[in-house]
């Protein structure tokens, strides 16, 4: 009896092993799972649509149910090789990655479900240049405070990147600056550069790595030194709003702690009676110097995303500057230095954020002082209008440059 339930365990076991073996040898076996034999018939041509960077062949479908999609190999001017497939549930397929404009020959294949290709049909493409050189045609360039100014328009919203270069001593091409952007319109600032000539190369390239023209410029930046902070205090004046809507954490001197990120480190003007809180507000900084003033950045709330370009972030704004304020805060002895617009890169509404969105956020927007010889030691920062319609403002962080004078 033992002998028997011995060799009754055996068998099982073997019976076991063997439908193992059959599964792994079987899992090996890889392939269509229809094989029929059959070649499919070939598409039809319709038409070609050119397109920026691309074409659309319009096709007609065999009457063959054997086919399962439509294939087209095709290359690139870089000599890269693609392959794209069209559905047949479609009548067209889209090829794309094209620079230049040139007319090219290309086949499109139907595809049986066991993976037989047809006869190729060829028909030649003639697609428009890449929309990187529309972008390219809308760019300019000057000189700015610090560095370069940009601006260009991507009326498609493409997907690109805008490289800048700068020549070194040695006659040598170096990337200075990448932006990457999808943005509609775009003003952009190079920053960090010495105020002497320097010989400045600008292009774009896009996701499929084509590339533009390149603007080349030789230019002098603006001199302008960062302005420190230390000295920096809240002037107080009877009209100025900048009592913080909680203590301590909030307070008006948080915005010149260097502080741009930290939880902490913003400004919510917010008088002790709600009820008189109204829109246009403004609040004036004592600098403790006298200064000619180059540029201001703004940081808004940028800690969670919910604060970007939402509630009280400043969206137009106007700065002040005066040397011999009254205490009383009377608009006299005050010249306006300029009307400002936060500009949200996208154009997406309240809430909707992109990944440069939220990159500009967190850098703090950039925005410029008209050219003067006038130092003056007081700001007064006049909000207008906030993101969120809201009667408070919220500010993460201010900074200046420019000269000092004494």
């Amino acid at each position: 009896m033992v002998i028997y339930n011995i060799m009754k365990k055996i068998s099982k076991l073997l019976a076991l092993a063997i439908i193992l073996l059959a599964m792994s040898c079987t899992s090996d076996i890889q392939g269509p799972l229809v094989d029929n034999g059959a070649v499919p018939q070939s598409i039809k041509i319709n038409k070609v649509e050119n397109l920026p960077g691309g074409s659309r062949v319009f096709y007609m479908l065999p009457d063959d149910p054997n086919v399962l999609y439509i294939r087209c190999e095709y290359t690139l001017p870089n000599g890269e090789t693609k392959v794209v497939k069209g559905s047949t549930y479609s009548n067209f397929i889209e090829l794309e990655g094209f620079g230049r404009s040139h007319e090219q020959e290309v086949k499109l294949y139907t595809v049986s479900r066991s993976e037989k290709s047809s006869e190729p049909v060829s028909v030649k493409i003639h697609p428009e240049p890449a929309r990187i050189h529309e972008v390219f045609e809308t760019l300019q360039v000057a000189e700015t405070f610090g560095g370069v100014i940009t601006s260009f328009t991507n009326a498609s919203k493409s997907e690109l990147v805008m490289y800048t270069l700068i020549k070194d001593e040695e006659g040598n091409w170096l990337t200075y600056d990448r932006l990457y952007t999808n943005a509609l319109e775009r003003n952009y600032s190079i920053r960090g550069l010495e105020s002497e000539s320097t010989e400045f190369g600008f292009y774009f390239t896009d996701k499929w790595n084509n590339n533009s023209d390149t603007l080349m410029r030789t230019m002098v930046p603006l001199y302008e030194k960062l302005i420190e902070k230390d000295a920096w205090k809240n002037a107080k004046l009877f009209n100025d709003t900048y009592t913080p809507q909680f203590a301590g954490a909030w307070d008006l001197e948080n915005i010149w702690d260097g502080t741009s990120s930290a939880v902490n480190g913003f400004y919510h003007g917010h008088p002790s009676e709600p009820a008189d809180l109204t829109i246009p507000n403004w609040f004036t900084i004592d600098l403790g110097n006298s200064y000619v003033f180059s540029r201001i950045r703004v940081n808004q709330m940028n800690h969670h995303p919910s604060f970007m370009y939402s509630a009280g972030a400043p969206e137009k704004f106007e700065i002040w500057a005066s040397n011999n304020p009254t205490q009383d805060g009377a608009w006299d002895s005050w010249v306006k230095l300029g009307d400002y617009e936060s500009k949200k890169p996208s154009g997406s509404p309240m809430g909707v954020l992109t990944d440069e969105d939220m990159r500009v956020a967190v850098a703090g927007e950039d925005f410029d002082f008209p050219l003067s010889s006038t130092a003056y030691r007081y700001i007064r920062f006049k909000t207008n209008r906030t993101y969120g319609g809201t009667l408070y403002v919220a500010i993460a962080e201010l900074t200046l440059w420019g000269q000092q004078v004494n």
